[in-house]
């Protein structure tokens, strides 16, 4: 009993110190707190903040009531918790406060994201549909496109995370995704926690109708959704680089599309009902985000980066904009948030011209930014009326072209891993001189190389299992992985400790450090690129193993 309340006691002077430091640290970065930058957008008054025991345990409740915070809810995998703050509390302040407790893994603000800006530049000439000769797709030499391999699937499904789809759109609504376990009653009929998700989920209006209604003259969500998947063969308009697909919706913008701001909060969720419907069976292979850049998101981002991980590991490979900054992404990062995350599932897209040099908006980074794609004057549907169309340019019309590739990659091959999916396609670009001191690949997609010739990305080295002594030490486990074979390293048992990167890629040595082990035998575990490999360790006293 002495003990408990003890506990209690030292868990509320811990609280109280740290709203006394409130004032003498705001501001500054603290070891588990986001950076903090005047010039950051966040929605004011509000929190997201990550416990290590989950956002409804009793510690989250007591930390909220003692700083006066107000839970709002709870996020992505139950651990990130969305609070409003008392009057009078900053923002920087409560992630200081936050940030000083043993019980939170992570405080940060809750940023505000806008869709990206299509550049108006006089240069941008070039119309139509070339983007899909200049990636492969068609060939008008029989037997050298992509399309005379495959020309889509529908049971391959592409979350567009956007102003919201056209659904309704000629040339969008057979390819349409239609939730096959909800009618629209108004009940859960899939007990997935939403009530007539038929197409997808608004999170911006916190309801399940994700129509493109953005107010300008571009419907920039139905736009990036034709050269995903308009329909092809059909007669009508356009076609994507799938013929055949399924389109979900996730509507994460007003209706006035930049105008007004969506959250982190709002993307986090929108990632977890992803992540949601992946692992409940709808086969999502990839997400589309053509959105980010300064503005948006001008720092680092705990909440979503978990949440980009959580789709990555439930196999959904994540495509996002570089931005149209004609910005060097490797020197100046913090204005091209999410796609420059270091993270196994991303695949980060510049924009290319008709000719096969760097747009001029388009932004660019030789580690950060992976390939090129076409995204100047892109042809495609947008929902002015169910038979419109029209041409927009922008890192937002060069990324779907690649997430297009990565669904016809995967109906064509459907046994290829995330990982495999991606470096087939970095490993398949046209590698041309405009782009060799741009991009990581020094290339421009070619999705119909890639379907040729995929890359299989294997992390296992043949040997299952490490055996340690008591005394611990360090090991080193091979890992004979193929070129751009981007991958996790995480250690599973606090006595084991990574030496190396947490993300690795291709070809690479794991160092981890086994620790001395002063009780019985006991057996842990390393995974590396979802391969699990046992440490076996013998105890003190006893004859080591």
């Amino acid at each position: 009993m002495r003990q408990q309340i003890f506990s209690k006691r030292l868990f509320v002077l811990t609280v109280l110190l740290a709203l006394v430091l409130i004032g003498s640290i705001t501001g500054q970065r603290s070891e588990k707190g986001a950076p903090v930058e005047n010039k950051l957008s966040y929605v004011p008054g509000e929190l997201l903040v990550k416990f290590k025991d989950g956002a409804e345990s009793n510690f989250a409740r007591s930390v909220n009531s003692i700083m006066g915070t107000t839970a709002v809810e709870t996020l992505g995998d139950n651990n990130w918790q969305r609070v409003k703050l008392p009057d009078g509390m900053s923002v920087e302040g409560a992630i200081s406060s936050y940030s000083l407790l043993s019980g939170v893994d992570y405080a940060q603000p809750n940023y505000y994201y806008h869709i990206l800006a299509t550049p108006n530049d006089a240069q941008f000439t070039s119309t139509g549909m070339y983007g899909l000769t200049k990636i492969g797709a068609y060939s008008a030499t029989p037997g050298m496109g992509a399309w005379d391999l495959s020309t889509g699937s529908s049971s391959i499904v592409v979350a567009d995370i956007d102003t919201g789809l056209g659904y309704t759109h000629q040339d969008i609504a057979a390819n349409a995704w239609s939730n096959p376990g909800e009618l629209a009653n108004g009940v859960d009929d899939d007990g997935n926690g939403f009530v007539d998700d038929i197409r997808g989920i608004d999170v911006f209006n916190n309801d399940t109708n994700p129509i493109d209604d953005n107010a300008s003259t571009s419907w920039h969500g139905t736009h990036t959704a034709g050269t995903i998947g308009a329909v092809g063969n059909n007669a009508l308009g356009v076609v994507g680089v799938n013929w055949n697909v399924k389109l979900m919706s996730i509507k994460l913008y007003a209706s006035t599309g930049g105008g007004t701001n969506s959250t982190s909060a709002m993307l986090v969720n929108a990632y977890a009902y992803i992540t949601m419907m992946k692992l409940r069976g709808v086969n999502i292979r990839a997400t589309n985000n053509s959105y980010g850049n300064c503005g948006e998101a001008c720092g680092y981002d705990q909440a979503t980066k978990d949440g980009i991980d959580a789709m990555g590991e439930a196999g959904i490979v994540n495509v996002y904009a570089a931005g149209n900054d004609n910005n060097n992404n490797d020197t100046n990062p913090g204005i091209s948030y999410p796609s420059v995350y270091n993270s196994p599932s991303i695949i980060s897209v510049a924009s290319s011209t008709s000719s096969d040099s760097k747009s001029s908006f388009s932004s660019y980074g030789l580690t950060s930014v992976d390939l090129a794609a076409p995204g100047s004057q892109i042809l495609s549907t947008v929902f002015s009326s169910t038979t419109s169309y029209g041409s927009l340019s922008g890192t937002s019309m060069a990324t779907p072209h690649v997430t297009g590739a990565v669904a016809l990659l995967a109906s064509y091959r459907p046994d290829l891993s995330v990982a495999s999916l991606k470096a087939s396609l970095l490993n398949n670009v046209d590698v041309l001189p405009a782009w060799s001191t741009l991009v990581k690949t020094g290339g421009r997609l070619n999705v119909f190389k890639a379907m040729q010739n995929p890359t299989v990305c294997n992390f296992n080295n043949g040997a299952t299992q490490i055996r340690s002594r008591a005394a611990g030490g360090t090991f080193s486990i091979n890992i004979p992985a193929a070129t751009n074979c981007d991958y996790f390293v995480k250690s599973n048992n606090a006595w084991v400790t990574r030496n190396t990167a947490e993300v690795m890629s291709g070809t690479n040595t794991v160092s981890i450090t086994v620790g001395n082990n002063t009780g019985m035998p006991r057996t842990g575990s390393v995974t590396i690129g979802g391969q699990i490999y046992t440490i076996v360790q013998g105890g003190s006293g006893r004859k080591g193993i």
